[in-house]
């Protein structure tokens, strides 16, 4: 039997903006996938500035010469998502492609717990691509939208998550704060 991939399905907001992420996601997957990260200063040149406006930075870091978001809760450090996302996330970043009129990121994951999914949804976020569901490995969930940067996960009961042990899916639940339906 044939593994399935981890995925996330996002809304397209704005073909331009979909497009800019689909060539940022390349490169980052390129970087993952090698082992060769980049530098920060190279992801600030990459990324576009309406996307880099939805991050912070430190006093420290290497910045934008424009605004960019205030340090609060539901905001992601540009350097740590990055870093999560070329480094530390432990999968293998298989395919973003569009499928009609939404988007969807395939990912693999090399053991679990991997990382979890808010970096990535974090990123498809800033470039307008609000993801709608997500299969994270232990279950698939809705995606609740409390506000531009701020989301809940429900769990949305398929045969391939009612197939965990009850005591899998609240461990699961537990670890990713999702709420069943």
């Amino acid at each position: 039997m044939e593994d399935k991939p981890e995925y996330i399905e996002f809304s397209i907001g704005n073909e331009v903006k979909f497009n800019d992420m689909k060539n940022v996601y390349e490169l980052i997957a390129q970087a993952k996938n090698s082992g060769q990260p980049k530098p920060e200063g190279y992801w600030l040149k990459v990324f576009p500035e309406y996307s880099l406006k939805h991050f912070y930075f430190l006093d420290s870091d290497i910045k934008p010469e424009f605004v960019t978001a205030k340090r609060d809760n539901n905001n992601w450090h540009f350097a740590a998502m990055i870093n999560l996302l070329q480094t530390d996330l432990e999968v293998e970043l298989i395919e973003c492609k569009r499928i009609g009129n939404k988007g969807r990121i395939e990912f693999s994951a090399y053991s679990y717990p991997y990382g979890g999914i808010t970096g990535l949804t974090m990123f498809l976020n800033s470039f307008d691509c609000k993801a709608f569901e997500i299969d994270e490995g232990g279950g698939v969930y809705s995606v609740h939208w409390n506000s531009d940067c701020d989301f809940k996960l429900n769990e949305i009961v398929t045969p391939v998550n009612s197939s965990l042990p009850k005591s899998g899916r609240i461990w699961w639940q537990k670890l990713f704060g999702v709420n069943k339906l």
